[in-house]
């Protein structure tokens, strides 16, 4: 039940912050839900994993100012339900693009 609650929230959130930018920006929704979608997915996995850029640069920082040997921390990415939630809005967003602008592909 809590992973169906996060993904919702997951979905509201993108969806209001595409309005909102929509809004903003003057465009139609379905034109920014794809960035919107690629953005949400990226931020979630980027904030979700483990290692990395980010954990290295802490990692050197430590070691710089201990002198402690750190060990170096394996990349990993355990996806979370808002993440297949950030996918899922994007591939939704995509299909609805092609939808919506068909005559323009064909």
């Amino acid at each position: 039940m809590k992973n169906i609650i996060i993904s919702i929230v997951t979905l509201i959130l993108m969806a209001a912050v595409n309005y909102v930018l929509a809004r903003i920006v003057g465009w139609n929704f379905i034109d920014l839900a794809l960035f919107v979608g690629l953005a949400s997915a990226i931020i979630i996995r980027f904030f979700t994993s483990t290692g990395g850029l980010s954990s290295n640069m802490v990692r050197i920082q430590t070691q710089a100012v201990t002198g402690i040997k750190v060990e170096e921390e394996k990349q990993t990415f355990k996806p979370t339900f808002a993440y297949y939630a950030a996918l899922l809005y994007t591939i939704a967003s995509l299909i609805g693009i092609f939808i919506y602008y068909k005559n323009y592909f064909m």
